[in-house]
């Protein structure tokens, strides 16, 4: 399979892409504009037949994750806020008041016009935390209560088959802090145990749910014995437990599941480089990962979608130096 990296605009600033959504024969990526000593810029473009073009929004810092309900709306969250998208117009819409917190959103799931985010909220001490799943109405986001995990937890990932079957994952903060996946049922929220290869911490980006009984969780994970390396992690859930797949003996981490009509993807890093693996019904491979521009030092992804025409996209970051990020997107053909 080759790999084809598309031209995304700029203005020569720090900017990268943290995630893509695309539906309703629509495709979006979201980021962020950075520079020393300015608070972050929100960055939308939307997938036009002649390339990316560059969407003027409200700055509302990180866009971390998005969905399409429709070919003109979207919804994008961030730290402590979201943005809604209908046509031309785009408003920031305030997320759940967190006590003594503010909330930063990393998952995004819609079932229609159902809409769930999770994340971490940081209380204003920096020494406890909690996770934080928050469910739209139609008029504000409410907060849900969720179990008990630990003084310093939060989540990152969120995906279900329905509202009353979702599951978001994420991690206990600490040297050796175990992964975690909360499931809603319709009632309530409730934990699960998440194993790791080994001794060590564990977290989990991202959540795919294929059905009720095949779910796959992604992220990394530390071994006790090799402090401050990276190892990828996917952990299955059958139905009644998890489990951990089998993947190559690498460094890196996946940031995003997505699956395509050919399989199921996981984009990622190790290093400054790209990394992809794929589920083949058995085990996870190593999938050829698209290239890094000639002369940058590192090129990582942060997120996928499926372009309307079935094809892979991933997106990311760039840079040649310390201080020049630029955005990456690249297409699979």
């Amino acid at each position: 399979m080759a790999w084809t990296v598309e031209d995304i605009p700029t203005d020569g600033k720090q900017w990268l892409l943290h995630t893509a959504a695309s539906g309703h024969g629509t495709t979006w990526a979201f980021g962020i504009t950075a520079g020393q000593g300015r608070p972050f810029g929100t960055l939308v473009y939307r997938r036009v037949d002649d390339g990316w073009q560059r969407v003027d929004v409200p700055v509302i810092g990180r866009a971390n994750r998005a969905v399409v309900l429709s070919p003109d709306e979207v919804w994008i969250v961030g730290d402590g806020t979201s943005m809604h998208g209908v046509g031309d117009v785009w408003r920031e819409v305030p997320t759940a008041e967190l006590k003594d917190s503010t909330g930063q959103l990393f998952g995004l799931v819609a079932f229609g016009s159902d809409l769930w985010t999770a994340g971490y909220a940081p209380h204003a001490n920096h020494e406890t935390g909690r996770g934080t799943v928050q469910r739209w109405d139609g008029t504000q986001w409410t907060d849900q209560e969720l179990p008990g995990v630990a003084p310093m937890w939060g989540l990152a990932g969120l995906g279900g088959v329905a509202a009353d079957d979702l599951w978001a994952v994420g991690t206990v903060h600490g040297e050796h802090g175990p992964a975690v996946a909360v499931h809603h049922d319709g009632a309530g929220w409730h934990r699960t145990d998440v194993p790791l290869p080994g001794d060590g911490s564990g977290t989990l980006k991202d959540v795919w749910a294929l059905t009720s009984d095949d779910v796959w969780a992604s992220g990394y994970w530390q071994a006790a014995d090799r402090p401050g390396v990276r190892l990828p992690l996917l952990v299955h859930w059958d139905g009644s437990a998890w489990s951990i797949g089998d993947v190559p003996a690498d460094t890196g981490q996946i940031g995003q599941l997505v699956a395509t009509d050919d399989g199921l993807y996981g984009v990622g890093y190790t290093g400054g480089s790209p990394y992809v693996l794929c589920w083949d019904g058995a085990v996870w491979r190593s999938h050829p990962a698209p290239p890094s521009p000639e002369g940058a030092r590192h090129c990582t992804l942060h997120g996928a979608a499926v372009l309307p025409d079935g094809r892979l996209l991933v997106v990311g970051a760039t840079n040649d130096s310390a201080r020049s990020g630029q955005p990456y997107a690249a297409v699979r053909s």
